[in-house]
């Protein structure tokens, strides 16, 4: 009777910490993601703008800002543009209309995919070890490429959250043996395709990697390699049919509702050789950043410093504890399957120009490692504890993990001051590749009559326009040649003329003297949120 109070005891115990971790990082992470969401980072990307353009586009006609029919892959600039954030973003605005709240909604959707699904594995590396799997939703919720990655829409950045759920579905898929499940790994797989265009390469090489590393331990089951290939390729196709057209200059066409798409730049050639140099820099995007400050913090480094230290412990321990059992698919052959993924991805982040956003999808296989680096660290403490005195390795244990979470809450406290407490954007304003929607003063142009007739000059370029307008794309005909260059109608965007009383002006802050000529020639000057409205009646 005591013996099983005791158990009940322990369980209840156990319940209780569980709830307030849960409680605890869900909190964490609705303040990284969410708090000043449409604040910070300030202004929109210009991938972000187009992104949230043609989402737009798409929600209310049908057509991206090209007059295309659901492109399986956007043109944007003219490079090109993966689609599943888009295809997202318009389902949220045509339910809740268009705001900066709703454009960045996606990637805080991806990136608590990511934490979910990155517990739930974490469960099946460390099952009966309730604080393991907060331990890797601690570090993904707190850690800055974590946090920068899930606040704006970049959409490449969809990777991240999106191989995690793939890699959850198809370590249970494998796991369980059910067609079902390996229904779910191929469906995911194939959404994972529409979030990067590298998961083109990278996914065929895990699956090869993961194929063969199944064989050899004798876990391959065929029909649910078919289960999984069957939604896989279905999905694969129109991607597939893109490079076609695009590799032997063909024509685009329609499948059905969606444009099989003609790129005017094809960007197939960034895929280089091997060089020493761009691991170095596949190095320095995971652990430290990429001097991009929309994508790392300078003196932040992106899991914080200590964490390469743990990396590299987590490696060694997981090179020596993987051991081949035939037929058998437990915690140790589910690390390994997220180490082939981090084989995968960095080896072919390897053969082109690496930078931390083109690389985020390895960011979790990273975290992993981390903590199988600090579970190493802890448990060399218990084992020097116990030579010393018997009895003591618990609290070593438990030593070492109030330590590790104590030094990663003073980082992150610092990362969290910086970020949040406004000292970031001060100091990066403004962000690369970044402007400013000004959608309040273009309605106070459109409402006035006589504004309305005079040219308006706009530091912003025509994607800024666009969005701030959000005119139809069939008016606003952006793929048009006939179009002056950065002309629309009586709007010139994308610099500044020389002044004159007979034109309005929207300038962002960083324009100081020509705003000050305007203002010492009578202009009357309307404020916005970092940017200005002058005219003159």
């Amino acid at each position: 009777m005591e013996q099983k109070k005791a158990v009940w005891e322990r369980l209840r115990t156990e319940s209780i910490l569980r709830m307030i971790g849960l409680a605890g990082i869900l909190l964490l992470f609705i303040v990284t993601r969410m708090w000043q969401l449409t604040m910070l980072p300030f202004g929109l990307h210009a991938d972000e703008a187009g992104m949230a353009y043609d989402a737009w586009c798409l929600s209310q006609y049908g057509v991206d800002r090209y007059l295309k029919p659901w492109p399986v892959y956007l043109i944007n600039f003219g490079g090109g543009q993966n689609a599943l954030y888009t295809f997202v973003c318009a389902i949220l605005m045509k339910i809740f209309g268009y705001s900066i709240w709703v454009i960045r909604m996606p990637a805080v959707l991806f990136s608590f995919l990511n934490l979910f699904f990155g517990m739930k594995l974490a469960e099946k590396l460390y099952p009966g070890r309730i604080f393991m799997p907060f331990a890797v939703g601690g570090l993904i919720t707190i850690c800055p490429c974590f946090i920068l990655a899930g606040r704006f829409g970049l959409e490449s950045n969809l990777m991240l959250g999106m191989s995690t759920v793939f890699l959850y579905c198809f370590a249970v898929a494998v796991e369980q043996g059910k067609l079902l499940r390996y229904v779910l790994a191929g469906v995911t797989g194939g959404l994972l395709l529409y979030t990067y265009a590298p998961t083109y390469l990278i996914l065929p090489l895990f699956l090869i990697l993961a194929l063969g590393y199944l064989l050899f331990i004798k876990r391959f089951f065929l029909k649910g390699w078919i289960a999984m290939a069957v939604p896989m390729g279905i999905l694969a196709f129109p991607l597939v049919l893109v490079q076609i057209v695009n590799l032997f200059d063909l024509d685009e066409f329609q499948l059905g509702c969606f444009t099989i798409t003609k790129l005017p730049v094809y960007r197939a050639a960034e895929v280089e050789g091997f060089a020493f140099a761009k691991l170095l820099r596949e190095l320095n995007s995971i652990f430290i950043g990429d001097g991009m400050a929309y994508n790392s913090v300078a003196g932040f480094d992106n899991l914080y410093g200590i964490t390469i230290v743990f990396v590299m412990l987590g490696l060694m321990k997981a090179v020596r504890t993987c051991k081949r059992r035939e037929g058998r698919f437990g915690n140790m052959e589910v690390l390994l399957v997220i180490l082939l993924w981090f084989l995968s991805v960095f080896y072919f982040e390897c053969h082109i120009e690496s930078n931390v956003n083109r690389t985020n999808g390895i960011f979790f296989s990273v975290v992993v490692l981390a903590v199988e680096g600090m579970d190493g660290l802890r448990i060399l403490c218990c084992r020097f504890a116990g030579s010393v005195r018997r009895g003591m390795e618990k609290a070593a244990g438990y030593g070492a993990a109030i330590l590790l979470c104590g030094v990663y809450l003073f980082c992150f406290g610092r990362f969290g001051s910086y970020y949040f407490g406004g000292m970031y954007s001060e100091e990066t304003y403004l962000l690369p590749i970044f402007e400013l929607p000004v959608s309040e003063a273009l309605d106070v142009i459109a409402q006035d009559e006589v504004l309305s007739q005079k040219v308006t000059w706009m530091t912003g370029t025509d994607i800024y326009y666009a969005i701030s307008t959000l005119r139809d794309p069939h008016e606003l005909r952006m793929q048009v040649e006939e179009w002056p260059d950065n002309r629309f109608e009586n709007f010139v965007v994308g610099g500044l003329g020389p002044v004159s009383e007979e034109c309005n002006y929207i300038i962002r802050d960083g324009f100081e003297e020509y705003c000050e000529q305007l203002r010492k020639m009578g202009f009357t000057e309307i404020r916005f949120i970092r940017y200005s409205l002058f005219y003159k009646k």
